[in-house]
C-alpha cells in the first residue's frame, strides 16, 4: 500500500512538472535564436529542449528527495503509530482482565456480606431471646417479693389478731374479777385470797402464753428476715455482668496445633478470661453463651473448635477461598471454675486484620 502511494505521487509530481515547463506558461528566454532558417530553429528548439528537460531533471530530483523524506517520515509515524497501538491493545486487555477481577471480587463480597448479615441476624435473635429470659427472671423474683411481702403482711396480721384476742381475754378476766369481787365482798378471805390466787395465775399464764406468742412472733419475723437477707444475697452474690471479647494481634499462616491465643482484649467482665493462655474461666454457675470466628489465611482452610474442660462443643470452618470466614455460637451450662477455650482441630493459619479473627462470651 505505501509503494501504491509513492508511485501515484510521483506521476502527480511528473505531470504537474511537464505541464508548467512544457506547455503555454514557458516564457522565451532572450538568448534563444530568432533565425528564419529552418535548421538554426531546429537547433534553437532543441536548444530549448534540452535546458527545459535539464530544469524537469533537477527538479525531479529534487522533489524525490523530498518524497523519500517524507517517506521515511511516513514509516517512522506508521510505526510509531503501530506501536501505540499494541500498547492500546495489552492496556485494553489488561483493564478487561481488571474489570473481571473486580467483578468476581464483588461477587464474593455480596456473599460474605449476605454470610455476615445472617449471622448478625441469628446473633441479634439470640440477644432477644436471652433479654426475654432475663426480663421473665426478674418478673419471678418481683413475684416471690410480692409473695413474700403477702406472707409476711398475713403472719402480722395474724399476730395482731392475737394480742387483740388476748387483750379482749384479759378485758373479760379483768371484767369477770370486778363482777366476782363485787359478788364476794362480803364473802370470807379465804375464798377471796384462792380467787386472787386463780386470777394471778391465770394473768401469768395470760402474761406467758403472750410473751410465748410474742417470742414466736418475733423469732418468725426474724426467720422471715433471714430469709429475706438470704434471698437478697442470692441475688446480689451473683455478678450482674460477666463477658468478654478479644482479638488476635496479628495474622499467622502456620498455626496448625494447640490453643488459639486472642491476647487483645476488648472486654473483660469478671476478669475470667486470661489473655496470656486464651482460657476463660467461669467465676460463677450460670449459663453462658460463647462466640467465634476463625478468618482462614489467603487460600488456606483452618477448622477450629470450642471446647469446655477438654470437650468439644462445637467446631468452626473456613475454607479455602479469600479470607474465608468461620464463625459459631454455643449455649453452655457450665459450673464456677469450668475452662473453655478455643482449639485447634485441623488445616493451617488464620488471618486478622481490625479484630476479624474474635472470641467472646457472656453470662446470660
Amino acid at each position: 500500500m505505501l509503494e501504491t502511494l509513492v508511485f501515484t505521487l510521483l506521476c502527480c509530481l511528473i505531470q504537474t512538472h511537464g505541464y508548467s515547463e512544457l506547455t503555454d506558461e514557458i516564457k522565451n528566454s532572450s538568448s534563444l535564436l530568432d533565425i528564419s532558417d529552418p535548421d538554426s530553429k531546429n537547433t534553437a528548439v532543441f536548444r530549448q529542449l534540452l535546458n527545459q528537460e535539464t530544469i524537469i531533471r533537477m527538479s525531479l530530483v529534487k522533489n524525490v528527495h523530498t518524497l523519500s523524506k517524507d517517506m521515511l517520515d511516513l514509516k517512522k509515524s506508521m510505526e510509531t503509530l503501530e506501536t501505540s497501538q499494541q500498547k492500546t491493545d495489552v492496556e485494553v486487555a489488561a483493564l478487561k482482565k481488571e474489570v473481571e477481577e473486580l467483578k468476581r471480587e464483588n461477587q464474593r463480597l455480596a456473599l460474605e456480606n449476605k454470610l455476615y448479615e445472617e449471622t448478625f441476624n441469628a446473633t441479634m435473635e439470640n440477644f432477644t431471646k436471652v433479654d426475654e429470659y432475663i426480663r421473665q427472671v426478674v418478673e419471678h423474683l418481683e413475684e416471690k417479693r410480692e409473695d413474700f411481702e403477702t406472707n409476711t403482711s398475713a403472719v402480722l396480721t395474724d399476730l395482731k389478731i392475737e394480742v387483740r384476742y388476748l387483750s379482749v381475754t384479759l378485758l373479760d378476766l379483768n371484767k369477770h374479777y370486778l363482777e366476782i369481787d363485787k359478788r364476794i365482798s362480803d364473802n370470807i378471805q379465804e375464798k377471796y385470797e384462792q380467787l386472787s390466787l386463780t386470777l394471778n395465775t391465770s394473768v401469768e399464764d395470760l402474761t406467758n402464753d403472750i410473751m410465748a406468742a410474742n417470742n414466736t412472733m418475733v423469732k418468725s419475723v426474724s426467720d422471715l428476715k433471714d430469709s429475706q437477707s438470704s434471698i437478697e444475697n442470692s441475688i446480689t452474690s451473683k455478678p450482674k455482668n460477666v463477658g468478654f471479647s478479644a482479638s488476635v494481634t496479628s495474622p499467622n499462616s502456620s498455626w496448625n496445633r494447640g490453643t488459639l491465643v486472642f491476647s487483645t482484649v476488648i472486654t473483660n467482665e469478671g476478669n475470667g478470661y486470661n489473655p496470656s493462655n486464651g482460657i476463660f474461666t467461669a467465676p460463677v454457675d450460670g449459663t453462658y453463651v460463647f462466640f467465634v470466628n476463625v478468618q482462614s489465611y489467603y487460600r488456606k482452610t483452618i477448622y477450629a473448635a470450642i471446647v469446655l474442660n477438654g470437650a468439644t462443643k462445637v467446631k468452626t470452618m473456613a475454607h479455602n477461598n479469600y479470607n474465608d470466614a468461620g464463625p459459631n455460637m454455643v449455649v453452655l451450662n457450665i459450673k464456677k471454675g469450668d475452662a473453655v477455650w478455643v482449639r485447634y482441630s485441623s488445616g493451617q493459619g488464620y488471618y486478622s486484620s481490625g479484630s476479624i479473627t474474635t472470641f467472646s462470651g457472656f453470662l446470660i
